[in-house]
Parts: C-alpha cells; structure tokens; sequence
C-alpha cells in the first residue's frame, strides 16, 4: 500500500540531501495516512539513502504498525504536531546549516527577494532556549502550536519544521526557508562591507506578492522539474516510471 506515496517521500528526503540540507542521520519527515496512523522514516539511513524499505507505519505515539526497523523518541514530535494540527498532513524536520546559524539570533528573517515572499508572514521561531532532543510532550507541544498559525517554524540552536498538504510541499518549504535565511545572513554581511542599511520588502507587499506568485500554480512545474535533475542523480527511485 502507499507505493506512490512512499516514492514522493523518499525522493522529497533524497532532494533536502542533495541540497544539502541534512546533517548525517538526522532528521525526519511524515506524512499522516489515518486518523491515528503516519508514515515515517526509520532511525539510521540518512535522508541521502532513504529508500521505500526504509519507511515505518506508526501510530501517533510512534509505536511501529507495519515496517521493519525502530525510530528514536524524537519521533514523538511528528506524532504530538499531527494530533494538535489534524490539518498538518505532512511535516518535514531537519538541520538545514543556514537556518540553523539563524536560529542562533532568535529572530524571524526578513523578506528581501521576491522567492521569500513564498514565506511572507508563514515564519515563526518558538521562543525557547535549548535544552536537548525534542522527544517529551511537553516540549514538543509549543512546537505544535506554533504550526498551527506558522506553516515554518524556527528552532532555536536546533533547526526548522515545516508543514505542508503532501510531503513534497513541506519539503519546498523547507527549501524555501533555508535560501530565506541564507539571503538574511548575505545581506548582513553586506550592510557590514558596505556600511549602508538593507531595506527588506514591506510586509503588505510581501503578502500580495505571495498571492501573485500563488495564483500562476507553478509549484507542480518547479517539482517536475527537481525530479527530472534528480533523476539524474538518484535513478533508483524512478525505475520503472
């Protein structure tokens, strides 16, 4: 079962890879299937090796239903997110380094280019200090209730959540966040050669450039077109497509 979808959530973790937006073995996407049910990847292959094999049905306190291997407790944090925001179908986790350095300033990016405004107004950062792997309810339930207003959430000295309505989505919203806040720490460095002072995009203008680039429904062309570079690099995940 899910044969297809298991297929769009290894190639979505095979692209946050080939971006460079994992680090080692950490990481975890999930798609949610059932009322109580999500697909998940197990603990040990890295988001560069994922395969279908590799993928675990659990349900939401993350006990393995269906799938050979284990997952680490921090999969509780896909499990609690799913039960708070039952419209959040999929959700992508991961270190990407440019928002990680950002997430050390405790801030939200600005919006300097017209990619960003993708995100305009769907950032947020969960206002915590540090304190070890998200794995207990308790600290995992901030995280959810920021998704519920945020479809990209910043963790601070961590890294990001993003949420979308197929893994895919969340993956470009991830991809999006991390190019966000490499052009944010760009453009300081600039103002520091320079001395001269950036001017992000305004907010409303922003929002309604988002609407715009929304309403041309490109997002199905910019992932065929991923998938053609990726199946260049990683043909395993399209035999026989």
């Amino acid at each position: 079962m899910h044969d297809d979808l298991k297929l769009d959530f290894c190639r979505a973790a095979r692209l946050l890879f080939r971006q460079g937006l994992s680090v080692g073995i950490a990481g975890h996407l999930s798609v949610k299937i059932g009322h109580d049910r999500m697909i998940a990847n197990r603990f040990g292959p890295s988001f560069g090796t994922l395969m279908p094999a590799d993928l675990l049905t659990l349900d939401l306190n993350g006990n393995v239903i269906e799938g050979q291997g284990i997952v680490n407790d921090t999969i509780r944090l896909h499990g609690v997110i799913h039960q708070v925001n039952p419209d959040a179908v999929a959700l992508a986790h991961t270190h990407p380094p440019a928002v990680v350095t950002y997430s050390t300033l405790r801030a939200v990016p600005d919006v300097y280019d017209q990619e960003s405004c993708f995100l305009a107004g769907e950032v947020g950062i969960v206002e915590e200090d540090y304190s070890g792997l998200a794995s207990k309810e308790e600290r995992v339930r901030p995280f959810a209730d920021a998704l519920r207003k945020y479809s990209a959430i910043i963790l601070p000295n961590h890294g990001a959540i993003t949420r979308g309505q197929t893994v895919p989505q969340a993956v470009f919203m991830m991809v999006l966040l991390e190019a966000m806040a490499m052009r944010n720490l760009s453009v300081a460095g600039a103002a520091r050669a320079t001395g001269l002072t950036p001017r992000p995009i305004h907010a409303e203008i922003a929002r309604a450039t988002k609407q715009e680039l929304a309403s041309l429904k490109a997002f199905p062309m910019v992932w065929a077109d991923q998938m053609a570079k990726l199946r260049a690099t990683d043909p395993v995940l399209f035999a026989g497509n």
